[in-house]
């Protein structure tokens, strides 16, 4: 299918989407069949012509277009892509300085998604808990992370938080603080709202963890019930009354 077509197709039904790994619209890493990963290479995509076209489709379905520019991307990557219109998404996880310190809400975009975590990040529960670390040790994977780079990480969420006037550190005060950026959208995990430990995918492996099959806690019909809604809304109260989403 024409790249054009794949995206009218996506967008038609949608109020926005989000593209994987944004950064194959410039470049992607190509292996021959039969060839092991270190003989690929990289191969230049026409990227300013695909993002006019993602533009093109965005403007005639009336569709907002997320790139997930998560990580290392080229110099000028992230401008060219907000020159065409195309929002960034940002991972609270990931949104911290060379000393490891949370960036306050003054950082975040207007034109981006704003979000916790991923789906190949821990859960907020997993997080605080450390159930990713223990999770990871007893597959045999390195975490990339210690105990105690853990602790010092919830220390520096209570610092930022506090220096937003919330006390607090539960799920609910983490989304006041996100509710408080001035990025366009912000979106919750179904798994942090019902306080699941594991998260649905680590990455890197395959039948060693039950990725992307993983059975939600509770019912569809009982979810509504389980969310503390109360909560949700005193949370986003500040965001809904400045027209966010």
């Amino acid at each position: 299918m024409p790249f054009a077509d794949m995206l009218a197709a996506s967008m038609r039904h949608a109020g926005a989407i989000r593209l994987d790994h944004v950064l194959g619209l410039k470049r992607l890493y190509l292996v021959p069949r039969g060839f092991k990963p270190d003989n690929g290479a990289y191969v230049q995509m026409p990227f300013e012509a695909l993002l006019g076209a993602v533009a093109r489709e965005s403007a005639a379905h009336k569709c907002i277009v997320i790139g997930e520019d998560l990580g290392t991307v080229p110099e000028g990557f992230r401008e060219t892509m907000q020159d065409f219109g195309i929002w960034s998404y940002l991972v609270m996880m990931f949104e911290r300085d060379d000393a490891g310190h949370f960036r306050n809400v003054d950082h975040y975009r207007p034109n981006a998604l704003v979000t916790l975590n991923t789906h190949d990040l821990s859960t907020y529960a997993g997080w605080r808990s450390f159930g990713d670390l223990k999770m990871k040790r007893s597959l045999g994977l390195d975490p990339g992370e210690n105990d105690q780079a853990r602790w010092d990480a919830l220390g520096r969420l209570d610092e930022i938080l506090r220096q937003n006037g919330i006390r607090a550190n539960d799920l609910y005060s983490v989304l006041a603080f996100l509710s408080r950026t001035p990025s366009r959208l912000l979106a919750v995990s179904m798994e942090d709202l019902l306080g699941v430990i594991d998260q649905p995918n680590i990455p890197g492996t395959i039948d060693e963890h039950p990725n992307w099959r993983q059975r939600l806690p509770v019912a569809l019909d009982k979810i509504a019930a389980k969310v503390d809604l109360t909560a949700l809304r005193a949370a986003t109260r500040e965001r809904s009354l400045n027209g966010g989403s």
